[in-house]
């Protein structure tokens, strides 16, 4: 060997005490020993070489345990070269001579010529020294495996182009293996795509979970919990050296600040901040230095928002450079459109950017304002206000984006930005006023906007000399009352502010249609369902004409519910259905689409189908929660208490009276909870806590005069509590009120066609008869109740009234009243309510348990028969293609068959078809 070489460069760094071996990057390197080159590549600090290091020993103790076995052909024992490269090596005459050192202390004898060469007259001739060395390599007899560590500090070209050379015509006795921090000048993408590279990325160095446990609990000797392990592993993203230097300070640490620590551990930690600094940040030109400093500000990055920021003109092919220099930088798309840098890197560049340049923080983030309200990312825009401190700013862009927030029923984004705003903000801005106001009322924050509506002279004073503007305040504020009245019940007043609101208001501006809701919920207070369905069906049409997803779904919401108030659950269905398609953006829900979730889950309910209904309030309370509404989460919880009940989790019905309760914005504002209201009465019920009832019923003041006609039928709830207790203590006076309660809700229901309710009256007042030993005109007045309710399928308004429902559905069954239908229902109560429901559940075969389909449902029937597809079908019928799926799906239910062809077939079998 030369005496020009530092042999030192060519030692094979040992494995540390505390390592943590990686098996399944050893076996990708191993598989990776066929190929030509293996390139691990990652920013400093995430275990390259000791990686390496510890492949290494594997390879060596490996082929020592072949040898002493007797096998002799693998030949890698001490087959390994290394070469540890530094600035110094940037001579191509230098790199070359130590190139072939390392290789001689594998095979001493090899590039002796080529080496003289070299020493004597230099690279000058470096093809015919490249040459003359493949072909040596060429004749080696065992194969070799040669280490270049540290390739990053090589920014001579002539040394990229030699290795281009030598790989391009490199023999299969030797495997090149490259460390680097930057990805090197050679042809990765040709040696790629012909299946001759090896490559380890950040992606396969970072530590997962389980190695981080393994290294600091077993290596470091820790005992952190993994709640502790988790927190850490996600503040250094899997970043080895992080974890290393963390691990450093811990051992300082008392046991009981150890949270503490982790909690607050950043890129501004003494031993991560001087890493960092050192073998990172002042590795970089000055021009590259400032760009990392001006856009540590965002915390997104993407080319022409970093140009604006730094006044570069390079900003893509900067980000492009930091990526390929692996500088702590992550691309967020396939398409290197957008990029974040590492956590703690961002943290010690802000921390720098602070301590260099403090003056200019707030021009980096006037800059990004402008790029992103330009670029219509509103939200950003804001955030970068509050980070410069520029309120007023920050308050115009809130304003801007509400009332496009409020048409999309994105409350969160007023409701959350304002919060952010000082006290007075809102002062100097009416329109943002107007709108957060709003937004709180249409979350069920009443009590909140409640003392704002007695002063709002002052925002028709902002308009004095403005007269189109101030009729256009004139007419949200009177919207605003509308809505308020609404929440309140005062349906005579709430009826006067709306006709307020759209007189008013522009013909174009969204909230007219709005205001229309308003006038149905009013005629629901009178009880005036043919009104309501004008008006929401006026509301729906607006909205869907204009555009506005949030109007069409509230207004297209309301119309299904009035349709199932009248009785009509098919068709209330068939129009939930097609709404989801309304509450789509870019192919994803939006928070308004968890309204239908809510509504539509109550329909499955009362049809038996408790799955569905549960997944549907899933869904919808997920996406109430993203809007900030309060009220429709508490429905939904309410309603899904029902369903766990049905399903026979009590626990877990508790659970959801619980969060019911929780999630109540405006627990004293009385409502109509459209089927969520009353759950913990519901559970009483269902565990027979007669306690609870009774004090409930004590509690409660049943007076009819005063409230309006939708709350009034929520007052069902107080018969059915008469009942149950006049029944349990035998008690004719509960009984008797329970009578005359019943029969006042009949008359307004009856008159008014609310035929929903008018079958569950009917089945309470048959409890009622039984309860009263009056059996006759318990049947028949349950015969009214089956015969109504038989066309649309209800099943849960009888199921849910218990064992005492299901002996006088058997009573009706001996008499013959509707069989087929009341086989079903009883079908469908638990086995013990009563006994003898087991023992009549149907028989698959029987085709009386088959239920009637639909003058609809036969209709799409008969098109199944005819081949036709889904689409053909919709297009056919006229209906989208989700409502065809729905029929679909209810065919197959009610003939118990899973596909097409056994529907047809059970379809003939029965002469329907």
């Amino acid at each position: 060997m030369t005496n020009f070489v530092l042999t030192t460069k060519l030692y094979i760094p040992p494995t540390q005490p505390t390592l943590v071996s990686r098996p399944h990057l050893i076996k990708k390197l191993n598989e990776g020993l066929h190929r030509k080159l293996t390139l691990i590549s990652a920013p400093a600090g995430f275990g390259k070489t000791t990686l390496v290091s510890d492949w290494i020993a594997n390879l060596q103790l490996d082929g020592k345990k072949r040898s002493q076995s007797g096998n002799r052909t693998s030949g890698n024992k001490n087959r390994i070269a290394w070469l540890s490269l530094d600035e110094g090596d940037n001579d191509l005459n230098r790199f070359l001579i130590y190139f072939i050192a390392a290789m001689q202390t594998v095979e001493p004898d090899i590039g002796l010529e080529p080496l003289t060469a070299l020493q004597s007259s230099g690279a000058a001739n470096s093809d015919a020294v490249l040459m003359a060395f493949l072909n040596e390599i060429a004749s080696l007899s065992k194969p070799l495996i040669l280490i270049l560590d540290d390739y990053h500090v090589i920014e001579n070209q002539s040394i990229d182009i030699a290795l281009t050379f030598l790989l391009d015509h490199l023999p299969a006795t030797l495997h090149l293996v490259i460390t680097t921090r930057i990805d090197p000048s050679l042809p990765l993408a040709r040696l790629r795509g012909r299946g001759q590279l090896t490559e380890l990325r950040v992606a396969d160095l970072r530590f997962t979970h389980d190695l981080a446990t393994t290294f600091l609990n077993q290596m470091m000797r820790l005992e952190l919990s993994a709640e502790n392990i988790a927190a850490l592993g996600s503040r250094t993203e899997g970043w080895i050296t992080g974890l290393q230097l963390a691990a450093l300070s811990l051992q300082e640490r008392d046991a009981d600040r150890v949270t503490s620590f982790i909690q607050s551990f950043t890129g501004i930690h003494h031993h991560i901040l001087d890493y960092l600094v050192e073998e990172v940040l002042e590795q970089q030109p000055q021009e590259t230095q400032t760009f990392l400093l001006q856009t540590a500000i965002l915390d997104r990055l993407t080319g022409s928002l970093c140009e604006a920021v730094t006044g570069q003109e390079n900003g893509q092919e900067t980000l492009e450079m930091l990526e390929r220099a692996n500088i702590f930088i992550i691309p967020l798309d396939n398409e290197r459109r957008w990029y974040r840098y590492h956590h703690l890197f961002a943290e010690l560049l802000q921390q720098r950017l602070n301590t260099t340049h403090p003056n200019l923080i707030k021009d980096l983030h006037a800059k990004a304002v402008t790029w992103y309200d330009r670029n219509g990312e509103l939200s950003h825009a804001i955030q970068h206000a509050f980070a410069g401190d520029d309120i007023e700013m920050a308050a115009r862009l809130i304003e801007k984006g509400a009332y496009k927030a409020l048409e999309q029923s994105d409350f969160q984004f007023v409701l959350n930005w304002v919060d952010r705003l000082p006290d007075n903000a809102l002062n100097k801005h009416p329109w943002l006023f107007t709108y957060h106001s709003w937004a709180l009322l249409l979350t069920g924050q009443v009590e909140v906007v409640g003392p704002r509506l007695e002063n709002m002279d002052w925002l028709l004073d902002s308009f004095s000399n403005d007269d189109a503007q101030k009729m256009k305040m004139m007419g949200y504020i009177a919207g605003l009352k509308a809505i308020r009245s609404r929440w309140q019940r005062d349906y005579k007043n709430g009826l006067e502010f709306a006709n307020q609101a759209i007189e008013n208001l522009p013909e174009n501006d969204w909230f007219r249609g709005y205001y229309a809701i308003m006038l149905g919920s009013s005629y629901w207070g009178s009880g005036n369902l043919s009104g309501s369905k004008d008006a929401f069906k006026e509301s729906y049409l607006v909205g869907k004409a204009s555009g506005s997803k949030m109007l069409a779904v509230s207004g297209g919401c309301n119309l299904a519910h009035t349709i199932e108030l009248k009785g009509h659950l098919q068709q209330a269905l068939e129009l939930f259905h097609d709404l989801f398609q309304l509450a789509e953006q870019d192919g994803k829900a939006m928070p308004v689409a968890g309204y239908i979730h809510i509504d539509i889950a109550r329909l499955f309910y009362e049809l038996n189908q408790l799955d569905h209904a549960s997944q549907h309030l899933a869904d919808g309370i997920q996406l109430c929660k993203q809007s900030a509404d309060g009220r429709a989460e508490t429905i939904g919880y309410g309603l899904l208490a029902r369903v766990q009940l049905a399903q026979g989790d009590i626990a877990e019905a508790v659970n959801m009276v619980q969060k019911a309760k929780d999630s109540n914005p405006s627990p004293d504002t009385p409502f109509y909870l459209r089927g969520g209201e009353y759950p913990d009465v519901w559970l009483w019920l269902r565990e027979g806590n007669l306690k609870n009832l009774d004090m409930w019923l004590k509690e409660s003041k049943v007076k009819l005069e005063g409230n309006s006609f939708n709350i009034k039928l929520t007052f069902s709830m107080y018969a059915r509590v008469l009942i149950t207790l006049g029944r349990e203590f035998s008690n004719s006076t509960q009984i008797n009120n329970a009578f005359v309660l019943l029969k006042e809700l009949l008359e307004l229901t009856e008159n008014s066609e609310w035929e929903k309710k008018v079958v569950e009256l009917l089945a309470l007042q048959a409890l009622a008869y039984d309860a009263d030993g009056k059996a006759d005109q318990a049947i028949s007045t349950l015969e009214r109740a089956l015969k109504l309710a038989e066309p649309e399928s209800f099943i849960r308004t009888f199921v849910d009234e218990g064992p005492q429902m299901a002996r006088l559905l058997y009573a009706a069954l001996e008499k013959d009243i509707v069989p087929n239908y009341v086989r079903k229902l009883l079908a469908a109560f638990p086995a013990a309510e009563p006994e003898k429901a087991a023992e009549k559940q149907p028989s698959e075969s029987d085709s009386d348990w088959i239920e009637t389909l639909s003058d609809r449902e036969l209709e799409v029937l008969h098109l199944m028969a005819q081949d036709l597809s889904y689409k053909e079908i919709a297009n056919q019928i006229m209906v989208s293609l989700n409502t065809v799926r729905t029929h679909i799906k209810n065919i197959y239910s009610k003939l118990m068959v899973n596909k097409r062809s056994q529907a047809i077939a059970k379809a003939r079998e029965l002469n329907l078809l």
